[in-house]
């Protein structure tokens, strides 16, 4: 068994000149990180365990080595192994912090760029993680993510970031949340770094593909089930034998798109000072259209420095003061849904604290 710190295999065919020279390194980080993640991905699906039809279906990854960054732990001997035997490297570091545990992985695999995945679901899939890529290098980004504009479903989170920025926020960041979150202290700051999104051609964040306790098991059980027990069918294709389930209320919010964008001159009722054009896809500043059932009612978009956001809005003339609330709460459900904004300053003056 290899020590703490160390990484314990190579990929079969990987040799030392080939690991110190890989450009683009997929991790998956498993194991003990101070949450309930390490018994869901053991939990057991398809036979097997979770983690192990995650690291399966990103066995064809074709953009460089998969790593799975596990605790120094004696209780992730485990998954070591698990690791192993799915043709995987392993890399081990601190339980309590994942900031270090990833500068562990970098300088094991010294690589310009890492794709980091947590295999919350079984279903995460080699062909997002490889879109997210091709647009993190389009973009000469450094953090590039499905997660802070959310359009696919639930549990198929992808972030790319240069192994620079995560150095600098393994050396500087003191929030526990910013070191827990390992990408969070560069979603804060796009003033630094350049963040940038990838979107799916239509909205999915209604399915759930989490594993979050038995009868999400059962429910994906089903689905692997519906779709023929295939394995390698992509997200999308697997996607069309699920069901959305969106969430009650009036109100909901979608990430904007070209037709939000569109109806923004019947939007006449403001809040703060919406920017002229409406960023679309942009990470630094969120946009969100406002649905009312089927009609769109108004347009939303969060900008954040610092980790903190501003929040300015377009609205239909005569928007119910109710709808208008309700549309603050489904945007406060947003924000806590990650770690960008610390707090959110409204019409300059109110402030919505999510985080100490």
């Amino acid at each position: 068994m290899c020590g703490a710190t160390s990484v314990c295999d190579v990929p079969a065919g990987a040799d030392q000149e080939a690991k110190n020279t890989v450009s683009i390194l997929l991790v998956v980080q498993a194991g003990q990180d101070g949450t309930d993640r390490r018994r869901r991905q053991m939990a057991s699906f398809a036979n097997t365990s979770v983690l192990s039809v995650a690291l399966h279906r990103l066995r064809d990854y074709a953009d460089g080595p998969v790593v799975v960054a596990i605790s120094d732990l004696p209780a992730d001997d485990e998954i070591e192994a698990l690791a192993r035997a799915n043709g995987a490297a392993a890399v081990r570091g601190p339980s309590d912090d994942l900031l270090a545990r990833y500068v562990e992985v970098i300088a094991d695999y010294p690589a310009e760029h890492l794709v980091r995945v947590t295999a919350d679901s079984p279903f995460i899939d080699h062909h997002l993680v490889s879109q997210v890529v091709r647009t993190h290098i389009d973009t000469n980004a450094d953090y590039t993510s499905n997660t802070l504009l959310r359009t696919h479903p639930l549990g198929l989170e992808v972030e790319a970031i240069r192994s620079d920025a995560i150095l600098d926020a393994a050396e500087q960041a003191t929030d526990p949340r910013e070191r827990a979150g390992v990408t969070t202290f560069v979603q804060r700051r796009p003033s630094t770094y350049v963040l940038a999104s990838t979107a799916a051609p239509a909205d999915y964040e209604d399915h759930d593909w989490r594993v979050t306790d038995a009868a999400s098991l059962t429910r994906l059980t089903e689905l692997l089930n519906k779709s023929g027990g295939d394995l390698s069918l992509p997200w999308d294709k697997l996607a069309a034998f699920d069901r959305p389930n969106p969430p009650a209320g009036p109100i909901r919010l979608r990430v904007a798109r070209e037709n939000v964008a569109a109806a923004l001159p019947m939007m006449t009722e403001t809040l703060g000072y919406p920017p002229d054009p409406m960023p679309i896809h942009d990470a630094a500043r969120r946009s969100w259209g406002v649905w009312a059932g089927e009609e769109l009612v108004g347009a939303i978009v969060v900008s954040v420095q610092n980790g903190w956001g501003t929040l300015a809005g377009s609205f239909v003339p005569g928007l119910d003061g109710t709808l208008a609330a309700q549309a603050l709460q489904a945007l406060d459900d947003r924000l806590l849904a990650d770690d960008q904004v610390i707090a959110l300053t409204v019409d300059g003056s109110r402030i919505r604290t999510y985080r100490s």
